[in-house]
């Protein structure tokens, strides 16, 4: 009996975005279930929009968008494993494990890997990232969409002082997100404060 192959796309999804998408229909003719797992807190420390904000945003940016032949769901299961062990950090290599034990023979994981997280400097500094090469195939996307959570919030952040800057914050924020994700980003005014995470 052929395993299904699932892909694990771990990322802050701070918000999720248009580059997220062109990573996600990158790896899925390649994969019959894409799980995106959002970070419960930021591996190298950024502080991040609460949890249960960016698992809803996730939520809705899976709604929004259209994936042939391939099934995309949220997992929250990150944020579950730091639950139980607050004083630990939850790795990617944790979370690799823990899904593994979950699926066990009926599929196998595949960790979808994004360009940033691809570069040499960055991938170094993933724990135990020469044991994930090791026991996972790696999918590594592409930059074709170079769209970053990082630009979102800093068109949010800075395009709010006039009327004219108000329209160009639209146009770009309406080709960065999703729809849903757009409408509850301004319904919640989040990313406005550039103080502590809301």
């Amino acid at each position: 009996m052929n395993k299904s192959r699932i892909g694990v796309l771990g990322s802050a999804f701070d918000p999720p975005t248009m580059g997220h998408l062109d990573v996600i229909l990158q790896a899925a003719p390649y994969m019959e279930r894409i799980l995106l797992v959002p970070s419960a807190a930021h591996p190298f420390g950024k502080q991040l929009v609460n949890f249960s904000h960016r698992l809803k945003m996730l939520e809705l940016f899976i709604s929004d968008i259209s994936v042939n032949h391939c099934q995309v769901e949220s997992c929250d299961l990150e944020y579950s494993l730091l639950a139980d062990n607050p004083d630990h950090p939850v790795y990617t290599y944790d979370l690799l494990k823990r899904l593994e034990a979950i699926h066990q023979d009926k599929a196998e994981l595949c960790f979808i890997r994004g360009p940033d997280n691809a570069k040499p400097a960055i991938w170094k500094r993933f724990y135990n990232a020469d044991k994930i090469e090791q026991h996972w195939p790696i999918f590594t996307a592409q930059s074709r969409v170079r769209i970053r959570s990082s630009m979102v919030r800093r068109v949010l952040r800075e395009f709010t002082n006039s009327q004219g800057k108000e329209l160009l914050r639209k146009e770009f924020l309406k080709k960065m997100l999703s729809p849903s994700v757009y409408r509850y980003i301004l319904n919640q005014n989040l990313y406005l404060n550039t103080g502590e995470p809301q």
